[in-house]
């Protein structure tokens, strides 16, 4: 499955910089320290890259490997000499370095965020609350492409403003917004495909590849939208906007509880 957005990592863990090595207390010359050059910097990648994870999947399922890759939507790891892939939708409790603990189904913050990541996530949930709240009496196709652009204008800012932020609460907020916004991009793409495909508002996985990811990324909305052998369009568009919903919901509740 191709990756999308790469935020989660910072969520899970922040890179710091290497301590540099401590010298000998010597007090150079004027001169030599004119004509020296400073120490290059040293790259740094995230911690979390390499490291252990313990993951417990909500069928009860548990798998100890290395960390290969973090991704808003999934894990990839090593175990056992194998690489593997796992939707973070499917996993109940993952902890880094340690046992895994049960999850309460809620993110927890570490540290409170700041206020003007707080004013700025909330003015950007707003475009997605506009767009969330259109969609309960029905919204057009056109409409809601001109509603998905304005949203998209301002998730990208600010993802681009926060998406560098230590902060592991912030991260994760980050992280959300940025995967809600794939979910309403992802739809407008498949409920493109029901035109002139088939009079019956039904597709194919095959159809386009964004069909197969969402499937994969959300296996219970295989069975949500199933039309014989075929998609439902309508009820897997229900189905990737009540995803984008959730992650709305639970950005809202990071932001007002580590306040």
């Amino acid at each position: 499955m191709r990756s999308f957005i790469a935020l989660i990592v910072i969520t899970l863990c922040a890179g710091t910089a290497a301590e540099a090595q401590k010298r000998k207390k010597t007090t150079p010359s004027r001169s030599q320290s004119a004509s020296r050059p400073p120490p290059a910097a040293t790259p740094t990648k995230p911690r979390i890259i390499g490291t252990t994870v313990v993951i417990i999947t909500k069928n009860g399922d548990r798998i100890t490997g290395e960390v290969l890759d973090l991704t808003a939507y999934s894990v990839r790891l090593r175990a056992d000499n194998l690489e593997s892939t796992i939707a973070l939708d499917t996993i109940a409790s993952l902890a880094f370095g340690g046992a895994a603990t049960p999850s309460t189904g809620v993110d927890q913050p570490v540290g409170p965020v700041r206020t003007d990541f707080a004013r700025d996530a909330e003015a950007a949930l707003g475009f997605f609350q506009t767009l969330a709240s259109s969609l309960k009496p029905g919204v057009d196709y056109t409409e809601y492409g001109r509603q998905l652009s304005e949203l998209r204008r301002a998730g990208e800012r600010f993802v681009t403003k926060y998406s560098s932020s230590d902060n592991p609460a912030e991260a994760r907020v980050v992280s959300l917004i940025a995967g809600a916004m794939t979910d309403y991009t992802w739809a407008r793409t498949i409920w493109t495909l029901k035109f002139g495909r088939s009079s019956d508002g039904t597709i194919a996985e095959t159809d386009a590849p964004v069909v197969a990811d969402t499937l994969v990324l959300y296996p219970d909305l295989r069975a949500l939208a199933a039309a014989g052998n075929r998609l439902s369009v309508e009820k897997l568009l229900a189905g990737i906007w009540r995803k984008a919903s959730e992650k709305q919901d639970r950005a809202r509740m990071l932001i007002a509880s580590s306040r």
